[in-house]
């Protein structure tokens, strides 16, 4: 009878036994630490979101300083920065407006902004407003309303739906100057693209200098936000 010859079962040595699972352990941890980095971004994300504080329920018809009507539902989809001005205002409007020139000019050529002011006197005609839009260099191509309304219809909206404080009149006994008629919100609104508004009111006014930069610099990174997040939200819609 011949002898079979079998082949004796390989040694497995150490080596072959651990590297597998230190394979699996490391890309346990790598995945671990993509969750935790995920979940950190998430939460920096929401910190840095703006709050929504309310939304714009229904449209407001106005005329724009070229005579034209138009519609707050005509922005649907775009991103509003909304003041409340009057083309004689002593007081303040021509520090917010040239704030906002200033943003309009950082942000020129961005087709999601476009800037809305409200007068709150009804005095105010389109050509008052071209004026004043035009003494800045707004030009009437630039996606920048001037607007008037109803002064009842347009005050109850901006308190309503912007969160602006109540135009108050002035006595006559103080004011600075003939013109100088109303004590009123100098602050900023942000309208996200589906007619929310986000951040809060910002004072870029405000009486100290440190204030006013924070809110300044505040817009600005709102902005920024609501932006990235619009084109998110394109990005996954595709």
């Amino acid at each position: 009878m011949s002898d079979q010859h079998t082949d004796p079962k390989p040694n497995l040595t150490p080596w072959a036994i651990w590297i597998p699972i230190i394979i699996a352990v490391l890309g346990v941890v790598v995945f671990y630490n993509y969750l935790l980095a995920m979940q950190q971004q998430a939460a920096s994300e929401e910190k840095d979101r703006p709050a929504i504080l309310g939304r714009l329920e229904r449209d407001l018809e106005l005329t724009e300083r070229t005579g034209k009507k138009v519609h707050l539902d005509d922005l649907r989809g775009k991103i509003i920065l909304a003041s409340w001005v009057y083309t004689r205002c002593p007081r303040g409007c021509a520090g917010v407006i040239a704030k906002l020139k200033k943003l309009q000019e950082e942000y020129r050529g961005n087709p999601d902004i476009h800037f809305v002011s409200f007068t709150l006197d009804p005095e105010d005609t389109p050509e008052m407003m071209k004026l004043f839009a035009s003494g800045i260099d707004v030009k009437d191509t630039d996606p920048w309303w001037f607007v008037q309304g109803d002064k009842e219809e347009v005050r109850r909206y901006m308190t309503q739906y912007l969160k602006f404080r109540p135009v108050q009149d002035l006595p006559e006994k103080d004011r600075l100057s003939p013109a100088d008629k109303y004590i009123h919100d100098l602050r900023v609104a942000l309208v996200d693209h589906k007619g929310h508004l986000r951040g809060t009111l910002y004072d870029l006014m405000n009486a100290d200098p440190q204030f006013a930069e924070h809110f300044d610099a505040q817009l600005r990174k709102d902005l920024d936000f609501i932006l990235k997040e619009k084109q998110k939200e394109v990005k996954e819609a595709l």
